[in-house]
């Protein structure tokens, strides 16, 4: 029987877990939800809901999950997905940055940067519906996440993962999946956004944010000035490509 979970605003579900085990794996290819959970303690816990029926309920929490994911995979989030989010039109870039890696992407219900918060795995989304007042995300098994967010945001956040998706997976193998039929097929593709990512932009944002990400260092005020000198170059020459 298909499952019906209710996500409350700050991400969590209703569900007190009791019976926890001490760690648990997550994958792209087999979990299909990381849901953010409490204990009977009010402790942050996870409920993971796998591809294959199987339900896991651990005390590690649903972002020390996903930094484990990334510590396992060898790829950190920030660095590669920020300069593609730069990218996008600007009704779009605001948006809440999904965790893609070419055409793996899981999607936060809510900020992830507030704590933690129930994870989607945009392959296993089939249909986004309204009910009521709340937004229901139809998962490929038939299971309905209920979330607080409205239906026009979180489409707009599953359209920059989309573009995301593609054009990393782009950039990696040199060819791009439309992921019609795998990933968001509830999701057009923008009229207004290029298919083809634009390689000389994309390098142009990494440099920035790898020199912003200098700035918070303690360093000489000479150097800072050099620094911010080379990022309004860099952003002169973004601009002028547009």
């Amino acid at each position: 029987m298909p499952n019906s979970i209710i996500i409350s605003e700050k991400g969590y579900s209703q569900d007190v877990l009791s019976q926890l085990s001490e760690a648990s794996d997550i994958c792209p290819h087999e979990t299909m939800l990381i849901v953010a959970a409490r204990d009977r303690y009010q402790r942050s816990v996870s409920r993971i809901y796998y591809a294959d029926g199987m339900i896991v309920d651990t005390l590690v929490s649903t972002n020390r999950l996903m930094d484990q994911l990334e510590k396992t995979t060898g790829y950190k989030r920030h660095d590669q997905v920020e300069a593609y989010y730069c990218l996008l039109p600007p009704a779009l870039r605001g948006q809440m940055r999904s965790w893609v890696m070419q055409n793996h992407a899981f999607v936060p219900v809510t900020s992830y940067k507030s704590g933690p918060t129930t994870w989607i795995n945009a392959r296993q989304i089939v249909n986004v519906q309204t009910r009521g007042m709340r937004t229901c995300v139809v998962l490929r098994d038939g299971t309905v996440v209920q979330i607080a967010k409205h239906k026009d945001k979180f489409i707009k956040q599953l359209i920059a993962t989309k573009i995301v998706s593609l054009w990393m997976t782009q950039y990696t193998f040199g060819h791009g999946d439309r992921f019609d039929k795998m990933l968001l097929p509830c999701i057009s593709w923008p009229e207004q956004v290029s298919q083809h990512v634009d390689r000389v932009r994309l390098i142009n944002w990494w440099v920035i944010l790898k020199l912003e990400g200098l700035l918070t260092y303690s360093l000489d005020a000479g150097t800072k000035k050099m620094v911010r000198k080379v990022i309004a170059y860099l952003m002169k020459r973004i601009e002028e490509k547009q």
